[in-house]
């Protein structure tokens, strides 16, 4: 099973057990009620917990905590994995340099450091305050109609809906056979798509990885190219870094978009609009890594697995970015396959360990 790693400060996870609503909180404010238990069951199931106590005080605290006592019980069990790592908790700042891009950090600290942190690293930074506002993004998956037919429901019109998904994140990797195909069509869609999704602020350079067939010129020109138009258009802070990799029809169909935290699926290419117009017929899904339901590949796939098969948006993720890599490993051996230095940590992965 693949899990998140997440560094908690044990402060951290004590005050959000307090905060557990009682049955008249659950009737008073349902949207907080469902966010601490998504949030529990995250913690319980799908982290990889790394904890700022030693064995001794984490054994202690389970004999009077019931819910460390729980989280004990079931890392021995098959669930989330606990680790004692008091040390790593004095260089947060390398761990965030160096870790897989999917972490989370869990800390006592403020709002404000919290959003220091995100803005600084590209890495979601919780305190159990923060929980409430986040969870919509973490816990739900979201669908948009991409039609011709301006009656239809929750209809995709525009890029810039998508601002209510921009979240913190430091890369992306696009896969789309047709995306880079027209000039015109890379201006009415990657380029807001991108302004859209890609936060506002950050410290570090951004690194973008986009797989295509049907490339106008060689992958170093294309990189060049939009990486020009980007850094000019988007107006960030920030550096983007861009990555092109050439691949061949026959060797890639699907049309993902990875961040470090979210999984956007298209039925069809990422060209949506042209001259200003929805031109295609197809869903739009969006699927955070930390949804836990099992039965969400029957929304996107149009023959379900069997119950057996199916695995977690998360573990879904995994198995597409190793398809990735093997098309990478297939371009990096023609002359022109690749364009620009792979730096991407969604597909390179932890770079320590």
């Amino acid at each position: 099973m693949e899990r998140i790693t997440t560094y908690a400060n044990i402060n951290s996870l004590t005050d959000f057990f307090r905060k557990r609503p009682s049955l008249e909180d659950q009737l008073d404010d349902m949207d907080w009620s469902k966010s601490w238990m998504d949030f529990y069951s995250f913690l319980n199931k799908q982290a990889d917990l790394r904890l700022d106590v030693d064995p001794t005080q984490l054994s202690m605290m389970s004999k009077t905590n019931p819910y460390i006592k729980k989280m004990l019980k079931n890392a021995s069990s098959g669930g989330s994995s606990l680790r004692c790592e008091k040390e790593a908790f004095d260089q947060l700042d390398e761990i965030s340099q160096k870790t897989m891009p999917q972490t989370m950090f869990f800390l006592d600290k403020s709002n404000t450091e919290c959003e220091d942190l995100e803005k600084k690293y590209g890495l979601i930074t919780l305190n159990p305050s923060r929980i409430k506002s986040k969870a919509g993004f973490m816990f739900n998956w979201s669908l948009y109609n991409v039609t011709k037919d301006r009656g239809a429901v929750k209809r995709f019109e525009k890029w810039s809906q998508l601002e209510r998904f921009r979240h913190p994140h430091n890369s992306m990797v696009i896969i789309d056979n047709y995306l880079l195909k027209d000039l015109g069509e890379m201006e009415e869609n990657l380029i807001p798509m991108l302004d859209a999704l890609l936060p506002e602020e950050l410290e570090v350079t951004f690194q973008l990885t986009l797989i295509s067939v049907d490339l106008r010129d060689k992958p170093a020109s294309m990189k060049k190219y939009i990486e020009w138009e980007l850094n000019k258009k988007l107006k960030r802070p920030y550096q983007i870094e861009v990555c092109v990799i050439k691949t061949e029809s026959n060797k890639n169909h699907d049309r993902n978009i990875f961040t470090n935290y979210l999984w956007m699926h298209s039925g069809h290419s990422f060209t949506y609009l042209r001259r200003q117009q929805v031109s295609k017929n197809t869903n739009l899904m969006l699927f955070p890594i930390f949804y836990q339901q099992k039965d969400f590949q029957s929304y996107y796939e149009d023959e379900p697995t069997s119950t057996e098969s199916k695995s977690s948006v998360w573990e879904a993720v995994h198995q597409r970015i190793r398809e990735a890599r093997y098309i990478i490993k297939t371009a990096s051996q023609s002359a022109h396959g690749v364009g620009g230095d792979l730096k991407n940590p969604i597909i390179m992965g932890n770079k320590t360990a």
